[in-house]
């Protein structure tokens, strides 16, 4: 894994992260997990450790969002296929558009996706109203559209069917029996624990000036251990399915084996191994339930382009390395995060890999080259992990 060094090294040394995190396990066992850079650059420098907690953001929508739905759909509680708005009436608008646990876990039900909804809504009632008030934008399940608002409402509509809090759900259903002890929403404890992330919410401020948008109570500082998300920490205090998830390297290694054991972990099983099959395969452009997809050809732009584009600033360039590079096998998944979060999982490689940086501190830069980072480090332990004994 030295190959694996060196690319976490020159990363910080080009200034691409100011620190990363990174696990692998393989066929079950830990064989990597090293730690470079510096946890914070400021106020006061702060070095990185393997212990380090980040705010994974939407790492939270295939963990949380399509875990808690998972379990509920063994449990036959809910299956995947009702509409969302049977049990969120209040969302008159999209009654009978096809808004369904299935569309929004897979981010094709139509709805848009952001909108810095805080803006008009502080709490759970407010930001259904608003959410009410947007509908949709396409009708459901013709196109793809990568949504927080989807997950959003995704979160509501659990914590109405289970009668709790996505982030009791969580800790009930999955957290608990894994054993995880540094998983969870709102975390406790010292801010060194944590990698520190933008200093205030400075990008979203400039995404919801553009669309001429006014809010008064932007964070100016750094908040170590509070999610970085604005929707998720001035709309929903903090806990959604599409954000607000935080986590150590060593815990979401352990949630990565249990999906990459089919939903069991040591023994127990989490998750049917039917539910593991169904949320890893494909549901449309390249997603799974929650989760994307590995494709081995060329990346190509999207020529629809975003129905939200609007709200947010034009890259340098159109073009990025997928963040699963391109030596995993065909049938592996993962997610990012735009705090600089990752996770892939390979069940032909029989491998969980975790990338954890804090690419966005001190300030988001969307010309920086985290995409290729991610590609560079992937590519790196598929090959380690394909050569002979």
């Amino acid at each position: 894994m030295k190959r694996v060094d060196s690319v976490l090294e020159a990363a910080v040394q080009t200034g691409v992260t100011a620190g990363a995190v990174a696990l692998v396990r393989h066929r079950g066992e830990v064989v990597y997990h090293g730690a470079f850079g510096q946890a914070a650059l400021g106020p006061e420098p702060r070095p990185m450790t393997p212990e380090t907690v980040f705010d994974l953001a939407s790492l939270t929508k295939p963990l949380v969002g399509a875990g808690v739905t998972l379990v509920l759909v063994d449990r036959g509680v809910i299956s995947l296929d009702e509409e969302v708005t049977d049990h969120l009436p209040e969302l008159a608008s999209l009654q009978g558009r096809g808004v369904t646990f299935r569309r929004l876990l897979a981010h094709n039900s139509g709805l848009p996706g952001w909108r810095p909804l805080y803006v008009e809504a502080r709490d759970r009632p407010g930001i259904l109203g608003a959410v009410d008030r947007l509908g949709q934008v396409t009708p459901a399940s013709t196109r793809f559209e990568y949504s927080d608002i989807g997950f959003m409402v995704l979160g509501l509509a659990l914590e109405r069917v289970g009668a709790a809090p996505v982030d009791q759900l969580a800790r009930d259903l999955l957290f608990d029996p894994l054993g995880l002890k540094n998983t969870g929403y709102l975390p406790q404890g010292s801010p060194e624990r944590f990698a520190v992330t933008e200093k205030g919410n400075a990008f979203e401020r400039r995404m919801a000036e553009w669309a001429g948008l006014h809010f008064d109570d932007w964070r100016t500082d750094f908040h170590p251990g509070e999610v970085n998300d604005g929707n998720t920490h001035y709309g929903l205090g903090g806990v959604s399915a599409h954000a607000g998830l935080f986590a150590d390297a060593h815990d979401l290694g352990v949630l990565g084996e249990m999906w990459r054991n089919s939903g069991t972990w040591e023994g127990r099983r989490i998750l049917s191994e039917a539910v593991v099959e169904l949320g890893t395969s494909d549901q449309g452009w390249g997603r799974g339930l929650g989760w994307q997809l590995m494709n081995r050809t060329p990346p190509s732009l999207d020529k629809l382009g975003r129905a939200d584009a609007g709200f947010f600033p034009p890259a340098r360039s159109p073009w990025s390395p997928r963040p699963s590079g391109e030596l995993l096998s065909s049938r592996a998944f993962g997610h990012t995060g735009f705090t600089g979060t990752s996770i892939w999982i390979d069940p032909v490689l029989e491998m969980v890999a975790v990338l954890l940086t804090n690419a966005t501190h001190p300030e988001v830069d969307i010309d920086k080259p985290v995409n290729a980072l991610r590609a560079r480090f992937h590519n790196a332990v598929a090959a380690a992990l394909s050569q002979p004994a």
